[in-house]
């Protein structure tokens, strides 16, 4: 799997780093020379779930998408901390390292949610932040995962063998994508390698406090495109409502025959409605 993601970085002219923050090695891809993105993947996932948006998106702006502590190539240490206040000081060290004062931020599921809580926490360093199907809204309605995470089963967002990634697929995506057997294996044994840690980051969440509650206690100014998919079967879509008027100004777009991964089942369009949400509000 190294090679053939050193070949698909190759081919799509991304460049990859690595930096220090607090004891962490970060591992990160980028591409472009303009306004700097910063964009967070989900739980479960790595910078790569958001390759399918970096072409489109490289081309007006510098993306930057870093493997979260403890997760992908990035340094997992046992006793680090994953509450939500831990997550947003990292990304404020991570930007730091690269010399980034000012940036736009965007994040998807767990990402979505370090991303929301560090717009409301550091609103002067952002100029817009996107959303995609953000987690951690603890008023929205119980989607089927929340729901069987509420009855104390195994949550199908995590796999440990090649039968439970697929299930995985199924339960995140419309319309999942058909992968070469040795690609679902090798995704599957590092599933199942971090099978543990990613359950320590689920209790770590669902016990801190919500992003709903985050957004209402400290506000949030900071232009705002928050797109959902429709058949999220991980975090229902009734938070995107929720969410969108915790944040003023922001602007929300629900996507039909898509779940909960929307910049890897509809990249061009979440690329640039995106583009589109900036130009209106005279973003960089």
């Amino acid at each position: 799997m190294h090679r053939l993601m050193s070949a698909i970085y190759w081919s799509l002219g991304i460049r990859r780093g690595r930096t220090t923050i607090n004891g962490f090695n970060i591992a990160y891809i980028e591409k472009g020379r303009g306004f700097p993105l910063i964009l967070l993947h989900g739980l479960g996932a790595n910078k790569d779930s958001f390759l399918p948006v970096i072409p489109r998106l490289s081309k007006r702006y510098r993306v930057i998408v870093p493997d979260l502590p403890g997760f992908g190539e990035s340094d997992r240490p046992e006793n680090a901390g994953y509450l939500v206040e831990d997550q947003i000081e990292r990304v404020r060290q991570f930007a730091h390292s690269l010399d980034i004062e000012r940036f736009s931020l965007g994040g998807n599921s767990m990402g979505g949610l370090i991303a929301g809580a560090y717009a409301a926490t550091h609103p002067e360093h952002l100029s817009s932040l996107l959303l995609l199907a953000p987690a951690g809204v603890k008023a929205a309605k119980l989607s089927p995962l929340m729901e069987r995470i509420e009855a104390g089963e195994d949550a199908p967002i995590l796999a440990r063998n090649v039968e439970e990634f697929e299930e995985l697929l199924k339960f995140t995506m419309y319309s999942p994508p058909k992968l070469p057997g040795f690609v679902k294996r090798a995704m599957a044994n590092d599933q199942a390698d971090r099978y543990q840690h990613h359950n320590k980051v689920i209790e770590t969440m669902f016990a801190d406090r919500g992003l709903d509650e985050i957004l209402d206690d400290r506000g949030c100014n900071v232009p705002t495109l928050i797109i959902w998919g429709k058949q999220d079967q991980a975090l229902d879509v009734s938070g995107a409502q929720i969410i969108g008027k915790l944040i003023t100004p922001s602007e929300l777009l629900l996507l039909d025959q898509t779940g909960h991964v929307p910049q890897m089942e509809h990249p061009a369009l979440v690329a640039n409605k995106f583009l589109e949400f900036n130009d209106a509000h005279s973003l960089p």
